[in-house]
């Protein structure tokens, strides 16, 4: 069973695959690393969010 990479190459649909990879000439830049508070990862979480339950009668409320 060949590929389908192979059966494209044989119709003449792709070019062949070459051993190399294209490199991009593009720099890549260094991850900024960002230093986040306790307070930031609170908002993150939504810890500090409203939260609702069902009460008597199944209506929504605030807890």
């Amino acid at each position: 069973m060949k590929t389908l990479q192979t059966e494209l190459v044989e119709k003449d649909l792709s070019r062949p695959r070459t051993g190399e990879v294209e490199q991009k000439s593009i720099r890549t830049r260094g991850s900024r690393k960002e230093r986040l508070t306790s307070r930031d990862w609170a908002e993150i979480m939504g810890t500090n969010r409203p939260t609702y339950g069902r009460k008597k009668g199944g209506a929504y409320r605030q807890r």
